[in-house]
């Protein structure tokens, strides 16, 4: 997958998670869509695709979202991307396992550092509360299942191939 193909999927994924996913909760919980496809485009793919989805879909959710301070979600989503590549190290790599594990245990920071965030920049003072994330984590995780064996299957279709350069 190309950066500027990333970056686009990056926007329409932006838009779906501030017009769609907030029609579509469940048990009052909405997927983190920007979160889940840039921590498995960074398992999957590559670390500069991960970036791109992490900022450029950040910047575009702080665009779209009324009140939210511009960068404050990139910012978190590039320190869980960080922690994606830092934990990468000692995981094999391309396994869709290994993706939505990363997914669920990454969600709960995810999660606590975006409400830090979002409450030293908004002045917002809100205390994570694991009853409340829960949720969230479980529906991000459940919703990374297809999402990361769909980048494993992009990755197999249009990767890195071993062939001789001309």
């Amino acid at each position: 997958m190309s950066i500027p193909l990333a970056a686009v999927g990056a926007v329409v994924a932006a838009l779906l998670e501030t017009s769609v996913l907030p029609e579509l909760t469940i048990a009052g919980a909405k997927p983190d869509l920007l979160f889940i496809l840039a921590v498995a485009a960074t398992m999957m793919i590559g670390v500069e695709n991960g970036l791109t989805w992490a900022f450029v879909g950040g910047l575009m959710l702080d665009l779209l979202t009324p009140g939210r301070p511009l960068g404050a979600t990139s910012l978190t989503l590039l320190l869980m991307v960080g922690a994606t590549v830092a934990a990468m190290r000692f995981l094999p790599q391309r396994r869709v396992s290994i993706a939505v594990a990363s997914v669920f245990v990454l969600a709960w920071a995810y999660e606590v550092v975006d409400i830090a965030i979002l409450g030293f920049t908004a002045g917002t003072a809100a205390t994570p509360s694991p009853a409340a994330i829960a949720p969230v984590v479980v529906l991000s995780t459940l919703l990374a299942v297809p999402v990361a064996a769909a980048m494993r299957l992009a990755w197999l279709r249009m990767g890195a191939h071993d062939r001789m350069e001309w």
